[in-house]
């Protein structure tokens, strides 16, 4: 089978398309063919650094990916035989981006609706569940004011809806580029954007950071009074103190939720460009190097 693995950390123009075996199945495993996959920037990441998540991450040579959406072809004698040509969401952290994929654990494994796309499926992959993730944080602060950097990109799209599902009653200040307000626009018609320069001036303000930007986060410093400060994209800097690093906490009720969300379109999947699965580097250059409108994918 077809695999991209990546076996150096010279970048993204480091992977490699590979041919394997398929994995052998197991009596407590479920064979999955992948159709689609999420391109996501904790890959490209890892690809440049062995230190670039906190995860132990760099026993290489190793594919990539952590999830995605595919069809069961195999049941294991001790798994549920009503899996069998289920359209199902697979988290798959030791590695995604193959043909097949072997699930080894029942809670990482979501059947989908027919209501949902295997398309905006696999948008949640490292994006809805942290997004979620944020928004709780949010949620449980008593600060009013939220500023919001990288608002265009996945998970911000994904963070303004679910606190609109909340009735969150704190008010939000998505910073987007003067490149990204029109797409931000269309995405969510209902949420004011802001470039930095139009940011009105906020007093006790949590500053939660989506982007990763230090640059960024100190021209909103200067002219704000950031009381706390939330990064889901830096762990530590030496450019801005005091922030707090998180990251998403796993639940399988979750990822349901989610997928019902999007069954009954009450959450909307930031769906961008579709790329080939040999075309992964191009797919992982592009998402990288382009302002976000949606989750880059690539498709067998």
């Amino acid at each position: 089978m077809k695999v991209i693995k990546q076996v150096n950390f010279d970048g993204i123009d480091g992977l490699k398309l590979e041919q394997i075996p398929v994995p052998e199945l197991t009596p407590d495993s479920v064979m999955v063919k992948m159709a689609v996959l999420p391109v996501v920037p904790t890959d490209w990441k890892r690809e440049s650094s062995a230190h670039a998540t906190r995860e132990a991450m760099a026993n290489l040579p190793k594919v990539i990916g952590t999830g995605g959406v595919g069809t069961v072809t195999q049941v294991g004698a001790n798994r549920d035989q009503a899996l069998l040509g289920k359209r199902v969401l697979v988290m798959q952290p030791a590695g995604a981006y193959a043909e097949y994929v072997r699930n080894e654990k029942p809670e990482w494994l979501f059947c989908l609706p027919d209501s949902v796309a295997s398309t905006d499926a696999a948008t949640l992959i490292a994006g809805a569940g942290t997004a979620l993730r944020v928004a709780r944080e949010i949620e449980a602060d008593t600060r009013q004011n939220v500023i919001l950097t990288g608002a265009n990109s996945v998970i911000g799209l994904y963070l303004i809806q679910l606190l609109q599902m909340d009735n969150y009653q704190g008010i939000l200040y998505p910073i987007v580029s003067t490149q990204s307000q029109a797409y931000f626009d269309k995405e969510l018609p209902s949420q004011t954007c802001y470039t930095v320069e139009q940011l009105p001036q906020q007093q006790d303000a949590i500053l939660v950071d989506i982007a990763g930007s230090e640059q960024l986060l100190e021209r909103i410093i200067a002219t704000n009074n950031v009381t706390r400060i939330v990064s889901i994209a830096i762990m530590e800097s030496e450019r801005v103190s005091d922030i707090e690093f998180i990251h998403e906490s796993f639940a399988v009720k979750d990822y349901n939720d989610l997928i019902e969300a999007l069954a009954d379109k009450t959450l909307k999947a930031p769906v961008g460009r579709i790329f080939k699965f040999e075309d992964t580097i191009a797919a992982q250059h592009f998402a990288k190097e382009n302002h976000s409108r949606g989750r880059v994918l690539v498709e067998f």
